[in-house]
């Protein structure tokens, strides 16, 4: 059995999930899952690989979670996901896996991304939490990679592009929030995981490159999506509040006076940041919002029932 599993969403580019398994094929041990997310012709995948398919397109969030869950089913350690453009430079694995086993309280990995365009720039190194417009900070999207970026650290939220997360983190903090279609979703997960106790680490040594974006389009793809999803620093630490019924996204991620703000931002937010994935939705998803699979509310039935805070 591997320890680790690789969940790879895929969605309409057969080359570039493809690509992105030849490069995990160099990588020793790990168990690969393609999730095929609702494209148009079925992909055909390499032998040794498992594939999955959903007919509809349950955004990268829902793609992700069955891809996970079938995962965490096969008693998988260690989920490694990946964005099909994404490719894993050699030792990666090796280089997360170290961080996860020093500590026990480390929930996700993140890796040094790259651009693949241009490997001595950063597609990203980490992101952090501003309160702001645009929610969060991008740190060394599109700069040149140096020392600023070459040391181990604890962070407030990693690329969701390439992410190594512990099963025990998972049983007891939950999946993706489905709601969050095509953003931020890696965002929302890690402050509910460090708001547990949990710690998520930037990793230097876990190398991978991401194509197709240069710095404005990262900026477009991770900040300007949906501002409103996390409250403000005065009110302690980041958590995420029960759902309540007909609660949106922002009112049930904001207390207080914020919640109450949430649903005259929603509109805004949508039309700033959310084009693209609502055009997504429309397109794929014709009769209504994502199956109701929420990070905070999933199961993982049968699988470490007893891990709920990190030891």
């Amino acid at each position: 059995m591997s320890r680790i599993s690789a969940v790879v969403v895929h969605w309409r580019d057969p080359a570039a999930t493809l690509a992105c398994l030849a490069s995990l094929a160099r990588e020793p041990e790990i168990d690969v899952l393609v999730v095929d997310n609702g494209s148009r012709h079925p992909l055909a995948v390499p032998p040794g690989v498992r594939c999955v398919r959903s007919e509809e397109n349950r955004g990268y969030a829902g793609g992700a979670n069955l891809g996970i869950r079938d995962a965490l089913a096969r008693r998988a350690e260690v989920v490694l996901l990946l964005n099909d453009d994404v490719r894993v430079h050699p030792g990666a694995a090796c280089s997360a896996l170290r961080v996860l086993d020093r500590d026990p309280r480390v929930a996700a990995v993140g890796a040094k991304v790259l651009a693949r365009e241009d490997p001595q720039r950063l597609w990203l190194a980490w992101g952090r939490v501003t309160y702001r417009q645009s929610l969060v900070a991008l740190c060394g999207a599109g700069e040149l990679d140096g020392p600023a970026y070459a040391e181990e650290r604890d962070v407030e939220w990693i690329a969701g592009c390439a992410m190594w997360l512990r099963a025990r983190a998972l049983a007891a903090v939950g999946l993706f929030d489905e709601e969050f279609f095509a953003y931020h979703e890696e965002v929302e997960w890690c402050a509910r995981a460090r708001a547990a106790g949990w710690r998520v680490v930037y990793c230097p040594d876990a190398v991978v490159t991401h194509g197709g974006r240069g710095t404005g389009d990262v900026e477009g793809r991770r900040v300007g999506a949906c501002p409103q999803v996390l409250h403000g620093p005065e009110h302690g630490p980041l958590r995420t509040p029960p759902r309540e019924p007909g609660a949106t996204r922002e009112a049930r991620l904001l207390p207080g006076r914020h919640a109450a703000a949430a649903a005259p931002l929603e509109p805004a937010a949508r039309a700033r940041g959310r084009g693209r994935a609502e055009d997504a939705r429309r397109a794929r998803r014709p009769h209504g919002p994502p199956p109701a699979v929420r990070g905070a509310g999933v199961a993982v039935s049968g699988y470490l029932d007893s891990a709920r805070t990190p030891t």
